[in-house]
């Protein structure tokens, strides 16, 4: 252990010789860096921090409807342009951060200290725009800070009506551009139609298909009206087969006194209400099905056997004798139309109708076709110049329909810039500045100051004694120059010699204890001066 601690025995003995080298360094060093200290300003930091609301009501109203750029990219892009050269100097000069009439290079040394100083937080997931600035005047510091916010609020994005503007009237005039080369499409479509009234082609559809198209259009026309005249003849061909009229029996009560008239017998009535009945049927039938429909031919044959039926009883009737007494109920015989034959009648006027009109579209038919072979030499040549003027035509009307639109959407848009904003700004803390300055502050760099005085004449008491060494005991000596020693002679102090010592001691504790008293008092005089200042 004393092996460890030898060296440092030999050493404290001969910095204390050198210690008022120690003091006067420390001293020196006290004094320059007081000096700086006493230049050097604290600084103060002002925060403020913005909340950029984008999810607002009238966004998703709008979608579809308005342009809708990027919101969020927007504010980013206007909280970074804050920090641009001209709002820079437009800070300088409303905080009289540089002179009135300051040199262009004086300026640009203040704009770029300013610029330094000058700290832009983004937090793009949470929205969040924070702004902090140091200055050695804290009033200064929170004036910046306040005019940026002020700034960063004033530069809306819902404002931007001067590119809406420019935007209007590019389409305005895009829109009136392409409206006069619509107007000229269509003028040279109406031209051509006109040099060519036989000619009645379709957009995409050339002469070889057209007349293909005619053909089976008149193909399927005369089945139409093939199928149309067997229908009319069938009807007509029943027609003929029905009577115009028809014969309806009537009760009545013959007198007692007189001989019974000859008529129908009562027992007939039964079979004349199914006769009619059967005719309505068939009637029907007729109207949905052919004559050669199973259900008409059984209805024609049920309603043969009822007039067979009918024949017979009236036969039968005929040959019994008259009666008298009593009276006797009996059926009169009276001529009417026959409902049926009257229905045929309607059918077959429909019929012939409907095989004018058939004839007619296979006349009209025949005759497009006819002049489509006419013009087989040239059609092609009319297909080619229809189908360009039509290509044409379609990209015009397609690009004035899109700009039309957009002229629509950027016109919705300027409204809703001039009348709500789809970002709404606000401030979640306001500009403030904090009651400390910065670290260091002036306090603190006094008693750093004091502390590296005083490392730094220990240093100094080390250095001088390493380079100019004494020896206090003989065995420092033989180690030091490897010699022997063949003695020591031991010094005896005397009072004055004491006293001397006891006056220089208390010298070092006054100049080493007044280095910390001054820094002390320093930090104390700027601490509370800092705060009247604030």
């Amino acid at each position: 252990m004393n092996d460890l601690l030898r060296p440092l025995f030999n050493l404290l003995p001969g910095m204390w010789d050198r210690r008022w080298v120690g003091l006067l360094t420390a001293w020196v060093i006290m004094v320059l860096g007081g000096v700086g200290v006493a230049l050097f300003h604290e600084r103060y930091m002002a925060s403020a921090r913005v909340y950029v609301d984008t999810q607002t009501l009238l966004k998703p109203l709008m979608q579809g409807l308005t342009v809708q750029p990027n919101i969020d990219d927007q504010v980013a892009m206007v909280a970074r342009t804050l920090l641009a050269r001209p709002n820079i100097e437009r800070l300088v000069r409303e905080n009289h951060l540089a002179p009135d009439n300051a040199s262009p290079d004086v300026m640009s040394r203040a704009v770029d200290a300013l610029n330094k100083n000058l700290k832009l937080n983004i937090n793009a997931r949470e929205n969040l725009y924070g702004v902090s600035y140091a200055n050695p005047d804290p009033k200064v510091a929170l004036k910046v800070v306040t005019d940026l916010v002020n700034m960063f609020l004033a530069s809306g994005i819902g404002g931007k009506q001067q590119d809406t503007e420019q935007a209007l009237k590019f389409l305005d005039a895009q829109v009136a551009d392409y409206g006069r080369r619509l107007t000229a499409a269509e003028q040279k479509l109406k031209d051509f139609k006109t040099q060519h009234p036989g000619y009645s082609g379709a957009a995409n559809v050339d002469y070889y298909t057209r007349v293909n198209q005619t053909s089976d259009l008149l193909s399927q026309l005369q089945g139409q009206l093939s199928a149309a005249i067997a229908a009319r003849n069938a009807i007509s061909a029943q027609m003929r087969g029905e009577s115009p009229t028809i014969s309806v029996t009537a009760p009545y009560m013959a007198p007692a006194t007189a001989p019974a008239a000859p008529g129908v017998p009562a027992a007939v009535l039964d079979v004349e209400r199914r006769i009619q009945e059967q005719r309505n049927r068939l009637d029907d039938l007729l109207q949905r099905y052919t004559n050669d429909y199973p259900d008409v031919i059984t209805a024609r044959q049920t309603l043969a056997r009822l007039e067979a039926e009918k024949k017979a009883r009236l036969k039968a009737a005929a040959e019994q004798p008259a009666h008298t007494g009593e009276p006797v109920p009996t059926l009169n015989t009276i001529s009417a139309a026959n409902p049926a034959y009257q229905q045929l009648r309607v059918q077959v006027a429909q019929a012939d109708a409907n095989v004018a009109s058939l004839q007619a579209q296979v006349a009209e038919a025949q005759s497009r076709l006819s002049q489509l072979r006419s013009q087989a030499g040239k059609m092609p040549e009319l297909d080619q110049q229809y189908a360009e003027l039509m290509r044409g035509y379609d990209v015009i009307r397609k690009s004035y329909d899109d700009l039309v639109a957009r002229r629509q959407s950027a016109g919705l848009t300027q409204k809703v810039d001039a009348s709500s904003q789809l970002a709404v700004f606000r401030v979640v803390d306001p500009p403030r500045v904090e009651n400390h300055p910065l670290f260091p502050s002036k306090p603190m760099l006094i008693a750093l100051l004091v502390l590296f005085a005083l490392i730094c004449g220990v240093a100094a008491s080390f250095i001088v004694s390493q380079v100019m060494p004494t020896f206090h005991s003989p065995r420092h000596l033989r180690e030091s120059i490897d010699r022997p020693v063949l003695g020591s002679i031991s010094m005896l102090n005397s009072p004055d010699i004491l006293a001397h010592d006891k006056r220089n001691n208390l010298n070092l504790a006054l100049g080493v204890g007044g280095m910390v008293l001054i820094g002390l008092l320093w930090a104390i005089w700027a601490h509370f001066t800092r705060q009247v200042g604030v």
